[in-house]
Parts: C-alpha cells; sequence; structure tokens
C-alpha cells in the first residue's frame, strides 16, 4: 500500500517537472568581455580626444552588440543613466553589429569637449550589450514555449577632467532618522544630498549617537559627480542596555581632495528596552491579581516538628 502511493505521488511529480522544462525550453549562457575596462581623460577646452574599446564575444552563441553612449550617475543603491551633459559630447561607431562566438570587434568613440562647460568634473560611459540570436520561443508539440534570455551588459566608464572653475558645493535635499527604537530594533540613518558644484565631491560621514548612560559612533563614505545626487545611510541598533533620550549629531565632511566643507544634522532619538517592558507587564499583572484579590493556585504548609 505504501509502495502504491509513493510511485503515485513521484508520477505527479515526474509529470509536473516534464512540463514544467518543456513551457521553459532552455536557459543560454552568453557573454561579452570588454577592453580596457574604463578611461580617465585629461581634457582641455574645445579639445577631442579618439578612443577604442575591443569587445569579444566569450559564449558560443552570436550575438547581437549594442553600444550606447550614456552619462554615469552612481551610488550606493542606484546606478543610472542619462542622455544628458557628457552624454552629448561622446560619439560612437558602430553603435550596432553581431559577433560570432569568441569574434573581436573594435569599437570607436570621440569625446568632443564644448567650450562652454560649466563643471570640472563629468563621468560618462559606453553601455554595451548583448543579445542572443536563437528564438525566444520554440514549439514543442501543441505547448509554447518560452526562451530564457541572457542579456549581458558592461558599462566602461569614461572619467572626464576638464579646466574650469573649482566650485566645491554640497545640497543636503532632505534626511531621515529614526525618533523611537526599541532594544535589538534596527533603525536607518539616510541623507539625500546632491553636488551643486563644479567638481566631484568625496564625502564620509560621521553619526554621534550620545545618551544618558552610552555612546556610539557610525560612519559612512561615498561619492557624488557635478549636478548628481547620492544617498548615504546606515542604520544603528541599540542593545539591551541602552535607553532613554539619544541625541543624533551627524557631520559630512565633502571635498574634492581634502574634505574641508561640512554639512551637520541633529535629531533625536528615544529608546524604549525590551526589560522595562517585560517588567511594566509584570508589574500591572500583580496589580490586577492583588485587587483582584486573586489567590495563589499554589499552597505552602509548614509543619513544625514535634
Amino acid at each position: 500500500m505504501v509502495s502504491k502511493r509513493f510511485f503515485k505521488k513521484f508520477s505527479i511529480t515526474l509529470t509536473i517537472l516534464l512540463i514544467s522544462m518543456g513551457l521553459m525550453g532552455s536557459a543560454s549562457a552568453v557573454g561579452i568581455l570588454a577592453s580596457p575596462g574604463g578611461f580617465h581623460l585629461k581634457m582641455g577646452t574645445s579639445q577631442t580626444y579618439q578612443g577604442q574599446v575591443t569587445v569579444e564575444n566569450i559564449g558560443n552563441e552570436t550575438l547581437n552588440v549594442t553600444v550606447d553612449k550614456k552619462r554615469l550617475q552612481m551610488d550606493n543603491v542606484n546606478l543610472l543613466f542619462s542622455d544628458e551633459g557628457i552624454a552629448t559630447w561622446i560619439t560612437v561607431e558602430p553603435t550596432n553589429f553581431l559577433l560570432a562566438p569568441h569574434q573581436k570587434q573594435t569599437v570607436n568613440f570621440n569625446v568632443n569637449l564644448p567650450s562652454n562647460i560649466n563643471y570640472y568634473d563629468a563621468m560618462g560611459a559606453l553601455v554595451i550589450r548583448g543579445y542572443s540570436q536563437q528564438s525566444a520561443q520554440q514549439t514543442n508539440g501543441n505547448l509554447p514555449s518560452m526562451q530564457i534570455q541572457q542579456v549581458p551588459e558592461l558599462v566602461v566608464p569614461i572619467a572626464v577632467g576638464l579646466p574650469g572653475p573649482i566650485v566645491e558645493s554640497l545640497q543636503l535635499m532632505q534626511h531621515s532618522a529614526p525618533s523611537f527604537l526599541l532594544s535589538f530594533m534596527k533603525g536607518s540613518f539616510v541623507y539625500h544630498v546632491k553636488n551643486n558644484g563644479t567638481v566631484y565631491a568625496n564625502m564620509t560621514g560621521d553619526v554621534d549617537v550620545k545618551g544618558w548612560f552610552s555612546e556610539h559612533h557610525l560612519n559612512m563614505t561615498g561619492g557624488v559627480y557635478p549636478d548628481d545626487q547620492y544617498y548615504l545611510n546606515t542604520t544603528w541598533e541599540p542593545g539591551i542596555l541602552d535607553l532613554g533620550f539619544y541625541n543624533a549629531k551627524t557631520t559630512i565632511k565633502y571635498g574634492r581632495v581634502n574634505q574641508t566643507q561640512t554639512l551637520t544634522t541633529n535629531d533625536t532619538i528615544f529608546v524604549f528596552p525590551v526589560w522595562l517592558i517585560v517588567l511594566i507587564v509584570l508589574g500591572i499583572t500583580v496589580w490586577v491579581l492583588r485587587r483582584k484579590e486573586v489567590k495563589s493556585p499554589f499552597k505552602i504548609k509548614i509543619e513544625k516538628r514535634k
């Protein structure tokens, strides 16, 4: 009886797996490689830089490769692409081509620096993607199947140092900090900054959390290009001995080389310890029981020896 039940369950499971495999089709491995992996250029007004990137198909399928020029915007959370700024200075040839397995293709690009630039540092990128030429759908009898297609993407950064005035200016757009925490409850500190200057800003953030009986120090690091935004963030988890009001003073230092500029914020956090909650609950329970004159179910009888 047990063997029949097992065989029935095994047959149903095997059937489901076979149908799922037929619907999913196959997953193919593809890949591309770009060399060099990035550029750091020093340019003057109205200059033109000519560069080359070699793209190689390291997979076993023919790929349809596209190359896009973008302005690179990134922080510790997001990687964004824009068609503004340095993206308008870059030209690429070719932008689309087929690449057989293990074949290489040279991609030429130019960076044409305009004469009316208004910032000192810029970050662009070539975004290279490879699309498999295999059909996205296959037929398996009367059941349609789906092809799982991997699309490799490479980002080749192009950092440009430009002539012009050096202006260091960072704006704190908004920030958030916890106002109430329990013991072992993690709170997040998030600082949204924007670079309104003309140079890249290296940032270090220090959060000093000072309370009645203890102090804590939190650190953050990051960097942001002109006209870009960034999110600095860190977390704090109160321990079992933390309680009461805490002052969280945040100091963000920034600068292109030496971090001489600062941004500061102050927040107040109230920490309520878990052990105090337990004591309050026990105290209320005892008070209610005594008020209602509830007798203990346990009786202790002491007998004296004669």
